[in-house]
Formats: C-alpha cells, structure tokens, sequence
C-alpha cells in the first residue's frame, strides 16, 4: 500500500476508533469493536498503529484539537474583547455536553495507565487559558478591563469554572445551563471590573455557536 492509501487508511481507522469511544466511551474501546466498526480485520488495524493505544490516542488528539480549533475560531469573531469573553464563556459552558467533550472528559480517568495522555490535558487546559489571557490583556491595554488579579489567573480561574460547569452535567448534577454561563459570567465582570452581562444576566453578545 502506498504512502497516500496508507494514510487514508489509518485516517478510516482513526474514524472508526472515534465512533467507537463516542458510543462506547474511551476505556471500553479495544481493537476487535474498532475492526468491526472498519469493516476490517485486527490484523489491518495493528498494522497501521505501532500499538492500539496510540490508535485511540490519536483519536482523542483530533478531537481536543478541533475543540480547540473552534474555541480559537469563536473568539477570533469578536473586535471587541469584551463581546470575545462572552463568546468564549457560551463556547466553554455549552447547553449540550457533546459526544467530543464527553470523550475528552471521559479520558481523564485513564491517565494512570495511559500517562502519554497528560501532555495532551495539560494543552488543551493551557491553551484554553491563553485564549482567556491574550483577550484579558487586550481589553485592559483598551481601557475595557481592569483586573483585579494578574490576567494568568483570572483566565486560569475562568477555565476551571468551564470544565467544573463542564463535568457536573457528566456526575448527574442537572443546572440550568444558562445560569451557569451567567455564574461563570459574574465571576469575569468581578475580576475584571467590567460589566458583561445586562439585567437579568443576558450577555452582551449572543448567537456565537458552542464549541463542544
């Protein structure tokens, strides 16, 4: 098989592992479901990955890379830092936890027997609060913000409210999901000393879509 039938191959089978953990979750993911899933023998999938976890691996890679990806994309929308803090807070705080964030999320508990995953976590979560950082940093170079804290750690906070928001759902704790973007929304204007929501906690910019 050439270099280009190869890498459409493991792209197929990188497809089929993401149906699978998407249906199944992550842990109960192994190589016969993934064959089946492909249409293929285990034989084929073993050849195109050194080992089956560096099949899923690359499978929940993809994923938190779009995730970031439309984060990025969501935020770039927005001149205005303050309309780009919204957006970023109705992307984290989703109404709908998705299959992708599910399987992200769904990953964690794996890391003690799979600790190539770590980096993989601790990017995504930095990456998340340099988006945060970098519009922090813009508002109050334009006079919009004036935090109350270093922009390392407003951002840092504001993600680790998102993924607190984000996992409730996941462990049964049922909110309203726009109460929450509301909470996480409240804590931003505080630390900023801006207001970013009007009466009745309604942000400033809506209609951004939810990167989930």
């Amino acid at each position: 098989m050439g270099a280009a039938g190869g890498g459409r191959r493991r792209a197929e089978l990188v497809s089929a592992a993401l149906r699978v953990a998407r249906d199944k979750g992550v842990g109960a993911t192994n190589v016969r479901s993934v064959a089946a899933e492909a249409d293929v023998s285990t034989g084929t999938v073993m050849y195109h990955f050194s080992t089956f976890d560096d099949l899923v691996f690359t499978a929940v890679e993809g994923v938190v890379e779009e995730f970031y990806e439309r984060r990025r994309e969501i935020a770039e929308r927005h001149a205005d830092p303050r309309d780009r803090i919204v957006a970023l807070v109705e992307a984290g705080v989703p109404d709908v936890i998705s299959q992708d964030l599910r399987l992200v999320y769904e990953s964690i508990p794996l890391l003690r027997q799979r600790p190539q995953y770590k980096p993989l976590h601790r990017s995504i979560v930095e990456r998340q609060v340099m988006l945060y950082r970098t519009t922090i940093e813009l508002g109050a170079g334009l006079g919009h913000f004036h935090p109350a804290a270093e922009p390392a750690a407003i951002a840092r906070n504001l993600v680790a409210l998102e993924d607190a928001y984000d996992l409730y759902p996941l462990i049964g704790v049922e909110l309203d999901r726009a109460a929450c973007r509301a909470n996480v929304l409240s804590y931003a204007s505080l630390a900023l000393r801006c207001t970013l929501a009007g009466p009745g906690g309604v942000p400033r910019a809506t209609g951004t879509g939810k990167a989930s």
